[in-house]
């Protein structure tokens, strides 16, 4: 049998053949965008480590060597949030010469929403302004030096002339340096 120009060939477009090249060009494409996505995504995903079970009892009916069937994800513990301005109890202290400029800034806190902020003095410093806590305070602290603007965040001592001028009601004890 011999083929005519009207007898669809293999070879010839519509033939046996004519669906190939299509397919393997959709294939293709498909192969490549996966690929490329996934390089190109560029934050590696979410991963989830599941801790391997310490006892049979722990597997949670999963059979050795599968994961546990409800093993929680594990994440690291968040800070607790900071106190509201109201609920901390601060002291502003002037370690400088310069007259009045505890009460100043004290004014400053309150404008914001601190209440009943004590002024006073403290021992002459050449350091910056640094805002010191008691234990356990720090996330006020660090609202403090934030709404204060002050860079400084420390641990008040525990004795020396700064623990001795610090009220003794204050969580939070913002010293006015000189530096």
């Amino acid at each position: 049998m011999t083929t005519g120009p009207d007898t669809p060939s293999p070879d010839r477009p519509g033939g046996a053949r004519a669906w190939a090249r299509p397919a393997i060009v959709v294939v293709s494409c498909l192969v490549i965008g996966f690929v490329a996505g996934w390089v190109l995504r560029g934050d590696e995903g979410t991963v989830t480590v599941l801790a391997p079970p310490d006892t049979p009892a722990d597997t949670g009916g999963a059979t050795t060597g599968e994961a546990p069937a409800t093993a929680p994800p594990t994440t690291a513990e968040e800070p607790p949030p900071p106190p509201a301005r109201e609920e901390i109890r601060l002291a502003v202290l002037n370690g400088t010469d310069e007259a009045g400029l505890a009460g100043r800034t004290a004014d400053q806190a309150e404008s914001l929403g601190y209440t009943a902020v004590e002024a006073g003095n403290a021992p002459s410093t050449d350091d910056p302004p640094t805002v010191y806590h008691r234990e356990g305070q720090r996330p006020a602290a660090q609202r403090v030096a934030r709404d204060l603007q002050v860079d400084e965040v420390r641990p008040l001592p525990g004795s020396g002339p700064l623990a001795d001028a610090a009220p003794e009601g204050a969580q939070v004890v913002l010293v006015l340096g000189s530096g």
